[in-house]
């Protein structure tokens, strides 16, 4: 049960319940490529801007992205069959919710009356509008290779071998909003290496972004000027930004579409720059965007006359600009996108339709290797989808189809199902056709591109008895294609098995074990023919949280890893997480760590770290790892935050690869 003192002290943790948040969500999706910095600025829009449950409409709830399918439709449908909700504790009748979502959503929202909207002006917007200033500088403390100043004959040989700029990182963002009517940011980054400077199509910092957008003006439900992503459908071909994947959150496997928002990221080229809006007619709201910008692209043929970049191997993405071939591929490529998309929203279903055309000023090469046989070819492409949701009582239904300029196929179709309150399911099929491409799709799949390959997941999540959860989900896929590092057709099963337990309020532990396995390149010593032979990792997790009191909070964790592929290797990390809030003004996080891991059996774990910032390390090698991190309310409107991290390896000396981050 909830009370009142439980409530004050849920919302006095504020901005440190948002790592505490995401070390529940960030289970066994991609870690090594996601970027949740998005995630995190939407719990912290909802952290100072609680949404207001009895206002809250299915979008919104999904912006959470705490609630699944069925506890979403179970609150609206106590809303709207016994009326507004009085207070928070009603939450308890509402079925689907136990003690840990209550405790999640929390201090994201809050119940009263309606508002209606006010009309819009200048003078409204600049009263009631809040700003916010974030500033933030991180660099390596030991000194690293790429760093050191070479003679011009090196430099001359070995062009790559030294960062053009220093080892600081500069970022700074700016955000204001009026009332959640009116959103307008700036944002300036240089990562370690990348020069300041005005030169090379650089004016100051490396990246710039900056939005305005306006919600809820007459039959504009959004108007978006500057940077913005787009959202529609399942991702098959209009998707930026974080996405939950496969996770033990296993009913969690529908994306949750904004369409257009505002662009609040560092990802300096996965998003439109332009305008975008979207107009409501009754049931029906219709979108339309355009955009235009310089991307990156690893550049191989340029026009001897004019310099005009001709023909790219492929588009970049890392958004680093710190040796002479990553600057000389900085804005290589002119990109131009122009889109739409007509939904159709009832009280149970949803029916939509998206059109995007994008075309660049320079072709793609016609690679001779055989997986990429299929990639995308000459300098433009057209994609068309159509996408569906329908929610029924214990059943609901998710999918979208989309072709390109080929004709290319590509599908995902989805079910959830609730038989019993204690019981659920879900399933999703997929099929990729290998021709098929579509550069902003990021949908359910286990490749990071929406092509080549087809699968079946399975999700199930039982409720024996009170306070204890079993999670389980199998997926197999098959790639029909070639793929980098696996010169044949292949195929693969992810399997996940977790059991939670909460043993109190203030004692949560569970336990997992994720097994993969899929094919790969091997050449035996005896034939230089490669073959392909089976890999296998497995997990295993064991994971207690302890909160004895509103101001100290303890976790614990133990993993062990196995890798086998012809050879075995091995891996073992353990740590030690300490969280203390002091009343006031102080707050410490700290965390000690050993490890004993080979490379192939390497550990990831998600750490604290400063504000919309993310930070999931690999533990590899034989050592010790600590951070900590502090954080200092000097004012109500200011804070300050200082971390430090730290690796010790036992099994080698500084200098342990031939990178450009060597230490010295």
């Amino acid at each position: 049960m909830f009370n009142k003192q439980k409530i004050s002290r849920i919302n006095r943790l504020y901005y440190s319940y948002i790592p505490l948040f995401l070390v529940i969500v960030l289970f066994s999706i991609d870690i090594e490529d996601a970027d949740f910095s998005s995630f995190v600025e939407d719990l912290d829009f909802y952290l100072q801007n609680p949404l207001n449950l009895n206002t809250a409409n299915l979008e919104d709830l999904e912006k959470l992205h705490i609630l699944n399918e069925f506890q979403i439709m179970n609150l609206q449908n106590y809303i709207a069959r016994i009326g507004q909700m009085q207070t928070i504790y009603e939450l308890q009748l509402v079925k689907g919710f136990d003690d840990k979502i209550i405790e999640n959503i929390l201090p994201f929202i809050i119940v009263g009356p309606a508002k209606a909207y006010e009309k819009l002006s200048l003078q409204k917007v600049l009263k009631y509008g809040r700003h916010k200033i974030i500033t933030e500088t991180k660099f390596t403390l030991q000194q690293q290779k790429g760093y050191i100043p070479v003679n011009d004959t090196v430099l001359l040989e070995k062009p790559n071998s030294v960062y053009q700029g220093n080892r600081m990182k500069y970022l700074t963002r700016y955000r204001f909003n009026s009332k959640n009517r009116v959103f307008a940011g700036i944002t300036t980054e240089n990562d370690p290496g990348e020069p300041l400077g005005f030169k090379n199509k650089q004016y100051g910092f490396d990246f710039y972004s900056a939005y305005l957008q306006v919600n809820n003006l007459n039959i504009f439900k959004n108007i978006s000027i500057g940077d913005y992503q787009v959202k529609f459908g399942q991702g098959l071909i209009l998707w930026s930004g974080f996405g939950l994947g496969k996770s033990s959150d296993v009913l969690n496997i529908r994306k949750k579409a904004q369409g257009i928002r505002r662009y609040t990221s560092t990802n300096e080229n996965l998003f439109m720059r332009g305008v975008g809006t979207t107009l409501a007619f009754g049931d029906f709201e219709i979108t339309s965007f355009f955009s235009y910008k310089n991307i990156d692209a690893n550049q191989i043929l340029t026009d001897t006359i004019d310099g005009e970049l001709i023909e790219i191997t492929s588009l970049q993405n890392t958004g680093y600009h710190r040796t002479v071939s990553e600057i000389n591929n900085r804005k290589a490529v002119n990109e131009i996108i122009y889109g739409s998309n007509l939904t159709y929203r009832a009280e149970k279903f949803k029916l939509g339709a998206s059109f995007i055309s994008y075309a660049y000023n320079s072709i793609f090469e016609e690679s001779l290797k055989p997986y990429k046989l299929f990639d995308i070819q000459g300098n433009s492409n057209i994609n068309l989808s159509i996408d569906y949701q329908l929610f029924l009582s214990k059943f609901s239904f998710f999918g979208e189809a989309a072709i390109d300029k080929n004709g290319a196929l590509a599908t995902v179709n989805g079910l959830l199902l609730n038989l019993v309150p204690q019981l659920s399911f879900s399933v999703v099929q997929r099929y990729y056709q290998k021709k098929f491409h579509a550069y902003y799709g990021s949908s359910f799949s286990e490749s990071s591109k929406v092509n080549n390959e087809s699968g079946l997941y399975y999700g199930l999540s039982f409720h024996p008895v009170r306070n204890f959860k079993i999670s389980a989900y199998v997926d197999n896929y098959r790639f029909p294609w070639l793929k980098f590092g696996i010169n044949a057709p292949s195929h693969g099963t992810d399997f996940l098995f977790q059991v939670d337990y909460r043993t109190t309020r203030y004692v949560n532990m569970y336990f997992r074990w994720k097994n993969e396995t899929k094919l790969h390149n091997t050449t035996s010593d005896e034939s230089v023919i490669t073959t392909l032979s089976e890999q296998n990792k497995q997990y295993f997790r064991y994971n207690i949280s302890y909160k004895p009191n509103k101001n100290i909070s303890f976790r614990n964790r133990i993993e062990a890893s196995i890798y086998q592929s012809g050879i075995k290797e091995y891996g073992f990390m353990a740590y030690q997480d300490v969280n203390y809030n002091f009343q006031f003004p102080l707050s410490l996080y700290f965390r000690f760590a050993i490890f004993d891991a080979d490379y192939y059996a390497r550990i990831y774990a998600y750490e604290n770290d400063l504000l919309y910032n993310f930070s999931i390390p690999a533990y590899f090698g034989k050592g010790t790892r600590l951070y900590f991190m502090i954080k200092y309310k000097v004012a109500d409107f200011l804070d300050i935050r200082l971390r430090y991290a730290h690796f010790y390896y036992a099994d080698r000396n500084k200098t342990f690869n031939t990178s450009i981050n060597n230490l010295t």
